[in-house]
């Protein structure tokens, strides 16, 4: 169980989650069936950061560890934070030594290091003070190290589409909603140089992608046939955008200073 402690530090440190959804992930990410969704959006990650092979990355909410798995198996030397007792608990399991429970500067076996990738993949809408969350990475890149975050984008056209109804309104939880312009915004004045943005894209099972179309429209959604659950049809695997982007951002000469 998490302790009134933990949850004291979570709202010192500006970071605001929905405690039934984040066990809801968790149990998400337990079902062996869901397993092969996450290998391919992590390779799909990977492709995405296009790191240099040796390369240095740190996946900051890195969860049950499954992307620093995937890194690590495909010769990166690739660490991980997370804050989920849980999470790290099975993260060591299979990539031992490299997920950590904790912010980055909480975990002394970090302590002074640099990367070449620092990656957050759905965490920036989290933080109260995005600003301050982004200065303190800077100092633990590399020289010419980027930053990658993957958070909605409230100006995709999932998101007008969608209104209300779009799957990443998810209020508390989510306490800030960035479009291109605004995220770029928020790098550039933390001092580093964006160099790409893009749609991201996900892996979603047919049954999961036509339950959210079917909100959608409710509720004209309930006169289509549930076709989704026919034979091998409830195991078809898509590759779509849920109204995500992807930002990539280096730094700059301005920016490095040493680890303290």
């Amino acid at each position: 169980m998490y302790s009134l402690k933990f949850f004291l530090k979570l709202h010192n440190m500006g970071y605001v989650f929905d405690f039934h959804d984040a066990k809801a992930y968790e149990q998400w990410y337990k079902n062996q069936r869901n397993r092969f969704e996450v290998d391919l959006e992590n390779q799909l990650l990977l492709d995405m950061l296009n790191p240099s092979r040796g390369d240095s990355v740190l996946d900051i909410g890195c969860g049950y560890g499954y992307f620093v798995r995937q890194a690590l198996a495909a010769g990166f030397d690739a660490y991980g934070v997370d804050l989920s007792t849980d999470g790290i608990r099975e993260a060591e399991k299979h990539a031992p030594g490299r997920c950590f429970r904790g912010t980055l500067d909480d975990v002394e076996e970090l302590a002074g290091r640099r990367f070449d990738v620092i990656f957050a993949s759905h965490l920036i809408e989290h933080i109260l003070k995005p600003q301050d969350f982004i200065e303190t990475l800077i100092p633990h890149l590399n020289e010419g190290g980027i930053v990658m975050f993957v958070t909605p984008n409230i100006s995709s056209w999932l998101a007008r589409v969608s209104g209300r109804r779009w799957v990443s309104f998810k209020i508390p939880e989510h306490v800030a909603y960035y479009t291109p312009a605004t995220i770029s915004h928020l790098l550039e004045s933390a001092g580093l140089e964006v160099v790409a943005i893009d749609p991201a894209y996900q892996y979603y099972r047919l049954p999961f992608l036509m339950s959210k179309i079917r909100e959608m429209v409710d509720p004209i959604g309930r006169l289509v046939p549930g076709f989704e659950h026919w034979g091998s049809m409830r195991d078809r695997i898509l590759r779509v955008t849920s109204g995500s982007l992807r930002v990539v951002a280096r730094t700059a000469e301005r920016s490095q200073e040493a680890v303290i």
